[in-house]
């Protein structure tokens, strides 16, 4: 279970970063940017802790 808590909090600390940079930037190329990029790495978080399910015989 550790390892889904690493992963998960890494990604949550990205996501955090460029939404708070977006707020920061509102109504800017920059921020819209980052609001895409945020949702790339919310995706990418998705997939990663999918695939960790599916292999990880502790947690699947």
């Amino acid at each position: 279970m550790r390892a889904i808590h690493r992963l998960k909090a890494g990604y949550e600390r990205d996501i955090t970063f460029l939404r708070n940079h977006a707020a920061r930037h509102a109504g800017s190329t920059a921020s819209k940017s980052s609001t895409r990029h945020a949702l790339a790495v919310k995706q990418n978080m998705a997939k990663a802790l999918t695939r960790h399910f599916t292999r990880c015989p502790l947690c699947g």
